[in-house]
């Protein structure tokens, strides 16, 4: 009966902190897709005059891609 409270605290405690980083991640990759989104919507004028708009979407894909990533993890 020891033997197996200790196992399962050891696995809890694991399962939990494997699972902190996973959501900690998670939640960095939305903040980033979200600036970048904000940011780019406030620049929109400047990045139509420049020619930029696949550069940007090149960039927010990206973003994107990583969000969904981490998604799929969690």
């Amino acid at each position: 009966m020891l033997v197996t409270l200790g196992l399962y605290t050891y696995f809890s405690k694991t399962y939990a902190e494997i699972r902190r980083v996973q959501m900690a991640d998670k939640k960095n990759a939305e903040k980033a897709s979200e600036f970048y989104l904000n940011e780019s919507i406030m620049n929109y004028e400047a990045v139509k005059s420049f020619n930029n708009e696949e550069l940007e979407k090149f960039r927010f894909k990206g973003h994107l891609d990583k969000l969904e990533q981490n998604a799929k993890v969690v």
